[in-house]
């Protein structure tokens, strides 16, 4: 078993090095919206905060955690989404670091009484960084484990701009658009060389199935509570895509949901199986509280090494009582929050 992680660790090792960008992500794609797309910015009628929690092949030394936390409002005078948003990560045992803060914004357009669109942009700083005392190098093992061979550094950062857009529109019960992230292609390398981050372009959508009563009485009378969502998220980075797609089962306070991560009929490379996880979610859900727990079956030839799967965890709250809002009442994306 111990040889089993080495040799993880190592693979994991190469494909860092080898691929120009490693995304951290959430298996709740819904659940953290504005970082789906940020024309997800003031999607609701009252202000929110929301916070989501990764935990990835938790049994893996050097584990992969990720926190977000995000605050968007919508601004009714202005037909406008703000927000702002918080994102730490730490991959490995060389504590790769990578911290967000970003500015976020989205402009809303109601096409009729059915129909709305929306276009968003996100904007911020981003640091990297990674501590070159935690890790070991092949001249250390030739000495016995002496001093690291990089003589007087512990930890190299880098600091760089990066730009999202996005576009999204919807009814009462669908919804469908589309992300752009790094437009820039900044620079993240931490050896003062060249490394731009690639374009990454994502595809999402969905439709909720009410399962009471037809759309205008399922509105009034909260019908939509007892539904059935289909989604799907497609995301496309140069060579590597992916793809989750699944549903999510709601009645009443309850939901239930679970979706594929992968595209196993094709391999962007020889040695790469586009076979991921299988992840299972169970959540409450209220007017005005949200909170679910997801744990992800790891389905590739890591099943052996990561037995302990992912869990993440995600968190939202509003701060206004949508149901008060009456005059003019905004078209809400029905898309689940998990």
């Amino acid at each position: 078993m111990q040889f089993s992680k080495i040799y993880l660790f190592i693979c994991l090792s190469f494909i860092c090095i080898n691929v120009s960008a490693q995304h951290y992500q959430f298996s709740q794609f819904y659940a953290a919206q504005t970082y789906l797309n940020p024309a997800f910015t003031g999607a609701n009628a009252c202000s929110r905060l929301s916070a989501n929690y990764r935990n990835q092949w938790a049994a893996i030394p050097g584990t992969f955690t990720t926190y977000q936390v995000t605050y968007d409002h919508f601004v009714k005078s202005i037909n406008s989404g703000l927000g702002l948003q918080v994102v730490s990560d730490k991959a490995g045992s060389g504590n790769l670091k990578t911290t967000e803060f970003r500015a976020l914004y989205a402009y809303q357009l109601q096409i009729n009484r059915k129909f709305a669109a929306r276009a968003g942009f996100s904007a911020g700083g981003v640091q990297r960084s990674i501590d070159y005392s935690a890790l070991v190098f092949g001249d250390q093992i030739a000495r016995g484990g002496a001093a690291n061979s990089v003589e007087d550094i512990s930890t190299v950062r880098t600091t760089y701009f990066d730009a999202s857009v996005g576009m999204l529109f919807y009814s009462s019960t669908s919804w469908g658009g589309f992300s752009i992230n790094h437009i820039n292609q900044p620079n993240q390398s931490l050896l003062q060389e060249s490394s731009k981050l690639p374009g990454e372009f994502k595809v999402h959508g969905g439709h909720k199935f009410l399962l009471e009563g037809d759309d205008s009485e399922s509105n009034k009378k909260g019908a939509e509570k007892n539904s059935i969502s289909v989604v799907a998220n497609f995301k496309k980075q140069q060579k590597f895509n992916q793809l989750d797609i699944g549903f999510y089962y709601s009645r009443n306070y309850f939901v239930v949901g679970t979706w594929y991560r992968g595209i196993p009929l094709r391999k962007p490379y020889s040695w790469y199986r586009n076979n991921d996880a299988v992840i299972i979610l169970v959540g409450l859900s209220t007017d005005k509280f949200n909170v679910g727990y997801s744990y992800d079956i790891t389905v590739s030839k890591l099943t052996n090494v990561s037995s302990n799967g992912t869990h993440e965890v995600s968190m939202s709250y509003q701060f206004c009582n949508t149901k008060k809002k009456k005059k003019k009442r905004q078209i809400l994306i029905s898309c689940p929050k998990f």
